[in-house]
């Protein structure tokens, strides 16, 4: 059918025919063109021209359709002489395309002809882009276009558009700023987590780091931005990108998730079936990856949905189980868990293509990011946090407080070490609470650890920061006083020591008192014998040599 008795076909030929103008500067196909599937995906644009009469050309909308092994041809009718200098594009806005031919005849009857797609290098697309562009004819007449399109295991249903080049210009700069600021915050992101991840040797920040660095490069991908910038004269390695980078960005989630909420505490059974789901979906992707197939492209989006039914199942338990992290880790997925199901449904055909089957997991990725990070980072101070308390726990005394024995050697040693070179003194004081052994018998356990409590109290009260106060036994105290340091100030450290345990107490009942006994040198002594743990046990022994009921409670040890 000609362009003159295609003007005259009647309502379906009226509905197939743009007309420019200066009042709008963009014009969707849906509803102002006609399709027609090739079943064989053999014809040329010379046949399909030639019988388009009798090829039962209808009207397109927006509906998707499979073109596995066969070709879209879509004819439409353009006429621009209202709009005289304007340069006018068809567009194709949907990136990972195959292959995009554009066709035309000049006023000679020559074809000429625009190819652009995934299966091409950028270098011969007509314009470098993330999705295939088209220059129209600059002709005041009316000119017929037929499209083909090749699109293998997707089902299709991009939305042609004819666009003025001013606002042309003007969407695609909108369009790289905002995927530029989006790719920005996901390197950002990557390189603060991997930073944390070894700096703190934290694996839930490293397999985060891994988990965004996925999902962007399966972005990159999708959207057109990595086939532009990264591999544009690789076309191969983009088909096979677009659909193996976001299988691995669902295993990277999973092995995220399953690292930041550990199921196995709560369910064995679901943290092995996480991991078993992680590996089936990177050794399903690599099989698809070198043998691409529409079944093992159906196989993937499956094991994509019950990879996100299993993420909110892990999510769910350990909800459920009050585990604080997984607040975090449901408030950040659950934006890119309702964005992923866009792609998903159009790739099974059941939506079609949209703004947020395109963009929506870029969106959500940018919702969840923060969010996880913030997760993340409280995470780690809690984790930092119990591990102080446990290091801390290592080196003091449960019950008192105090620093344990083997804490007192490493400080002695090193108040030796100081007092030798700056040729002053330190001093050691044992403190024994004599009568700890009547209050045990006589009022109980309790009583006597509550003694033991306001004991190691009162001892650390008079002593300052750089001093240490350990238990070095059941009802003995260490105080080890920091030089320099003299005679005198260590006797009324003891004597000040001694009157503490004797005033009373509402902790203890009645009149009940401590009666410390205490033994103390003056330290460093001239004998290479003299180590911390020698010490200390002289010190003790003297304090055991003193009767319970010694009316001199202070004894200076000598160890000339």
């Amino acid at each position: 059918m000609g362009l003159a008795a295609m003007a005259q076909a009647g309502p379906l030929a009226e509905l197939a025919r743009v007309e420019l103008t200066d009042q709008q500067w963009v014009y969707p196909l849906a509803g102002r063109s006609e399709y027609w599937i090739d079943e064989t995906g053999k014809a040329s644009a010379e046949e399909v021209y030639a019988r388009q009469d009798e090829l039962g050309f209808a009207l397109r909308g927006d509906q998707a359709e499979l073109l596995q092994g066969k070709a879209l041809w879509i004819r439409f009718a353009v006429r621009s002489d209202a709009v005289a200098g304007t340069r006018w594009f068809l567009e194709l806005p949907l990136a990972g395309v195959d292959h995009a031919t554009l066709y035309y005849r000049t006023a000679g009857g020559q074809w000429l002809t625009q190819s652009a797609g995934d299966s091409l290098p950028q270098s011969r697309w007509p314009q470098a882009g993330r999705y295939p562009v088209f220059q129209l004819q600059d002709s005041p007449q009316l000119t017929q276009y037929l499209v083909q399109v090749r699109h293998a295991r997707v089902p299709f249903s991009g939305k042609l558009q004819v666009v003025s080049q001013t606002r042309m210009v003007t969407q695609h700069e909108t369009e790289q700023f905002y995927l530029g600021a989006y790719f920005g915050l996901a390197a950002l992101v990557v390189l603060m987590a991997a930073v944390n991840g070894l700096f703190n040797r934290d694996l839930g920040f490293g397999s985060y780091a891994v988990y965004v660095a996925a999902l962007a490069g399966a972005q990159a991908a999708f959207t057109g931005v990595a086939p532009q910038h990264i591999w544009p004269h690789l076309p191969a390695v983009g088909n096979g990108a677009v659909f193996f980078l976001p299988v691995l960005a669902a295993a990277a989630g999973l092995w995220f998730v399953r690292t930041v909420t550990t199921p196995r505490q709560f369910s064995p059974l679901l943290d092995r079936g996480v991991m078993v789901l992680a590996a089936a979906l990177l050794l399903v992707g690599l099989a698809d990856l070198f043998f691409p197939t529409v079944t093992g492209f159906a196989i993937v989006n499956n094991l994509v949905v019950v990879g996100i039914v299993t993420l909110l199942a892990v999510i769910a338990l350990t909800l459920r189980e009050g585990d604080r992290n997984a607040r975090w880790v449901a408030l950040g997925f659950l934006p890119i868990l309702a964005a992923a199901m866009f792609p998903v449904l159009r790739n099974f055909g059941v939506i079609p293509s949209s703004f947020f089957t395109e963009y929506g997991l870029i969106v959500g990725s940018a919702i969840e990011t923060p969010i996880l990070f913030v997760g993340l980072q409280r995470r780690l101070t809690l984790r930092s946090e119990a591990l102080g308390r446990a290091r801390a726990l290592s080196q003091t005394d449960p019950l008192t407080g105090l620093v344990q024995q083997r804490v007192l050697h490493q400080r002695l040693a090193g108040s030796l070490v100081r007092a030798q070179r700056y040729n002053h003194s330190c001093a050691l004081l044992v403190v024994d609470m004599a009568n700890h052994g009547n209050l045990l018998r006589e009022l109980g356990r309790e009583t006597a650890e509550k003694a033991l409590v306001l004991a190691a109290s009162r001892l650390r009260s008079l002593l300052r920061d750089v001093d240490t106060a350990a238990r070095v036994g059941d009802q003995q105290f260490a105080l080890l006083i920091e030089g320099p340091a003299s005679l005198q100030q260590a006797q009324d450290l003891a004597t000040q020591a001694v009157a503490r345990g004797l005033q009373p107490s509402d902790l203890l009942p009645g009149a009940i008192v401590m009666k410390f006994h205490v033994a103390l040198a003056i330290l460093p002594v001239q004998s290479p014998s003299a180590q911390p743990q020698a010490l200390l046990t002289r010190l003790m022994d003297e304090l055991q040599g003193m009767g319970p009921d010694t009316r001199k409670t202070i004894r200076l040890v000598s160890f000339a």
